[in-house]
């Protein structure tokens, strides 16, 4: 098999993606259910250089204890806003990041520090519970189990507390429209950079974002493509088997110059990668 045997082959995997990955999310309900969308922002943004079953475990586990703590149901979602932004004062990085400089902690996990629950869990409500283990009920592939769980990391705690304080704004309410609209109408290095704002949401992350928000939105994105291309350790294997070097720009490049779909071919790595497939098979 050649090189542009490979690449298209590659492709058709990125539609396996889409099929297997992105099934059970709807763009227009996306597009109109603020809670859908930002679900679907913390399916991705849990995805930081950890196992993808425990990614799930703790996107899981953060979106049971949101569910509790805004009475979050489908016929409530205006009511549920309204408790979501009357408790904005205890969303944002600041409450972690200011205990981290006063003890000069620099980038260690400040979570089980002693006196983190004395000065900053006891005086937020949302950070105590996302630190307090709960058991909830997990979804992986086609099965469930029930886990008992916590967010022990505080880059993960200061994660959610941004997204929550952008989403507390009307004009950003919704998430997913809210960054699709503006790769439409500001471009896609504007939503990146907005994305990448957010703590612990580098480059992987916001490319993963913005990837799976063009594959769901054809032709949303034509140009840029390497703020929608990420690169884990997966694709960077994959590439290393096909001989490719400086990954991303060349791979890129690649999928370009034989008319491949960018957004599919990154998709269709991942999932090589992910199940370990031999392309000359």
């Amino acid at each position: 098999m050649n090189e542009e045997e490979k690449i298209r082959r590659i492709e058709t995997f990125g539609d396996s993606y889409c099929d297997e990955h992105l099934k059970n999310w709807n763009n227009d309900t996306l597009d109109k259910n603020w809670w859908e969308s930002l679900k679907f922002f913390f399916s991705h943004s849990f995805c930081r250089g950890r196992r993808d079953q425990l990614a799930n475990e703790y996107y899981c586990f953060a979106i049971k204890v949101l569910e509790d703590y805004f009475s979050i149901r489908n016929n409530n979602l205006d009511e549920s806003y309204k408790n979501l932004k009357n408790s904005r004062r205890f969303y944002g990085k600041e409450w972690i990041l200011n205990f981290k400089k006063e003890r000069f902690l620099g980038k260690t996990n400040c979570i089980r520090h002693k006196d983190f629950a004395r000065e900053v869990a006891d005086k937020n409500p949302l950070v105590k519970l996302l630190k307090t283990p709960k058991k909830v009920e997990i979804k992986w592939d086609e099965s469930k189990y029930n886990k008992e769980l916590s967010l022990n990391n505080d880059e993960d705690v200061m994660m959610l507390l941004d997204t929550l304080k952008i989403v507390s704004t009307d004009e950003k309410k919704n998430i997913y429209h809210y960054i699709k609209e503006t790769i439409k109408n500001f471009g896609i290095d504007t939503a990146y950079k907005e994305l990448v704002k957010i703590r612990a949401v580098a480059d992987k992350i916001a490319s993963f974002l913005i990837r799976d928000i063009g594959l769901m939105n054809a032709g949303l994105i034509s140009e840029h493509y390497e703020k929608a291309f990420p690169v884990d350790t997966r694709v960077n294997k994959m590439a290393q088997r096909l001989g490719f070097e400086e990954v991303k720009k060349f791979l890129i490049q690649k999928s370009l110059e034989y008319n491949v779909n960018p957004l599919k071919f990154a998709a269709g790595l991942w999932m090589c990668g992910f199940n370990n497939l031999d392309l000359e098979s």
